[in-house]
């Protein structure tokens, strides 16, 4: 019985079938799409519709711990594809006894994760402290979806940076304190900092607006 329960375990793995166990049980979190290769296996469903074996990579996000990433090889709708991948982001399910174990839930709403507080170098609270000044102007800004440490909203920043050199354009996930809301329209011109590597980029709310490009009586100091 334990041979027929392996054998058929491996072919359902190999078409890419969900563990229905895991989609019931698992923790709920976030998964960001790294990469996405369709494969050339269709598997047809009871409805008549086609499901397509594909291997997914995923940066996952659970509440309250680092993010990491993941391949998972998984049956997907045909119908489901073009939304998966232009949306970027799927909810999924994960064994919380082993976290390589991770399903797509493709019927749940994406939920929102509240990350883990980072410390030390390269933490966004370390680059305020310590990082190069700097100033940046903002082009875009998008909810993330997910929450820091401090209950904040992460947005995803697509930004200017300011000499010295050339000007250069970056996205950074950086917490915006509600306060700091105001702040986001494109082209604020705002205080940050920069860490050790060019991307490390964390904009300094705090200090508000700064620059010409501010709007009048806005600039803190």
């Amino acid at each position: 019985m334990g041979f027929f329960r392996t054998l058929f375990g491996g072919i359902g793995r190999a078409l890419g079938s969900v563990d229905e166990e895991l989609l019931a049980t698992g923790l709920a979190g976030r998964g960001e799409l790294v990469s996405f290769e369709p494969t050339s296996t269709t598997v047809t469903i009871g409805n008549g519709f086609e499901e397509r074996v594909c291997q997914i990579g995923l940066r996952v996000l659970l509440d309250h711990r680092e993010p990491y990433e993941v391949s998972v090889r998984q049956r997907v709708p045909e119908i489901f594809i073009p939304r998966l991948t232009q949306q970027g982001v799927v909810a999924v399910r994960v064994d919380p006894a082993d976290p390589t174990r991770v399903a797509l839930d493709l019927n749940a709403p994406i939920p929102e994760v509240t990350l883990t507080r980072r410390t030390g170098p390269g933490s966004a609270a370390w680059i305020l402290e310590h990082g190069t000044p700097l100033e940046v102007v903002l082009v875009q800004a998008e909810p993330m979806g997910v929450k820091d440490a401090d209950e904040h909203e992460v947005f995803r920043l697509k930004l200017t940076v300011l000499g010295p050199g050339d000007p250069i354009q970056v996205e950074v996930g950086n917490a915006v304190p509600a306060a700091a809301l105001p702040l986001l329209y494109p082209g604020a011109r705002l205080h940050a900092r920069r860490g050790d590597a060019p991307e490390q980029i964390v904009v300094d709310f705090a200090r508000g607006l700064a620059g010409p490009a501010g709007a009048p009586g806005s600039a803190s100091a």
